[in-house]
This record gives C-alpha cells, structure tokens and sequence, in this order.
C-alpha cells in the first residue's frame, strides 16, 4: 500500500508543461464566459430601490401605473406579483395579503417600492414591484 501512494505523489510532483498559448487560450475563455454570465443575470435578484407617487391601479390590483421622485420611471407601467411582503405608513411589516394602499382603481399614493427586472420582451411585463412601503 505504501509503495503506491508513493508513486502516486511522485507523478504529481512532476512539472507540468502548458505550451504559453494554451494558458493564454484558457485564460481568455475565462474571461469572456465570467463577462457573458455577469451581464446575463448581473442585476437579477437586487430590485431597485425607488420612491415616487401610484399614478394609477387596475381595477383588478394587479398592474400600477408609478411615477418615481427622481422623474426616471415617469407613468410607467408595473406588475404587482400577488401578495408582497409590505409594510405600512406606521412602520408594520405584512406578509400574506396585498397592500392595503394599492386597493384597485386609487391613485396618488406616496410608496417606496422594491421594483425588479424580469427583462420581458412582447406582451410579457418588463419590471415587476416585488415589495412596498407605505410612505404616506
């Protein structure tokens, strides 16, 4: 048992040889694969944090129309994914229930909103509200 654990120490201690343009070849490849995963799903997960004023609901609550402080996101059109984790104008944090102040067809309501891209092409959504506060 000995004598193989031996030989097998001695053949990994022998110096490996990489010819200069296969470790060139390897380092590029990693490079570029590292740089195409970073912008595929770089910003996925992290919603972007955005105050502003609902401009308008749909009478079903599922879609709010959202006009951000900073004038970036000026009538722009989101999806409300269901129930999302919110917290209300007193600081109480809810799960399980829709917000109380995005209730179908009001507006004029001042939020702060989790918004995320689901990158939607067509007739699919393109940003989605993932969690609200209530700031007035």
């Amino acid at each position: 048992m000995i004598p193989a654990a031996v030989r097998l120490s001695s053949v990994l201690a022998r110096p490996v040889r990489i010819p200069v343009w296969v470790a060139v070849v390897l380092v590029a490849a990693v490079v570029v694969t590292g740089t195409v995963m970073w912008q595929t799903v770089g910003d996925r997960g992290r919603p972007a944090i955005v105050r502003g004023v609902v401009t308008a609901i749909n009478m079903d609550g599922t879609a709010i129309g959202f006009s951000a402080d900073n004038g970036h996101r000026e009538g722009e059109g989101l999806v409300l994914l269901g129930e999302v984790p919110w917290t209300d104008a007193s600081g109480a944090d809810h799960q399980g229930s829709r917000p109380t102040c995005l209730a179908a067809d009001s507006y004029g309501q001042r939020v702060e909103l989790g918004i995320i891209d689901l990158h939607g092409t067509g007739g699919w959504p393109t940003k989605a509200v993932v969690w609200v506060h209530r700031l007035s």
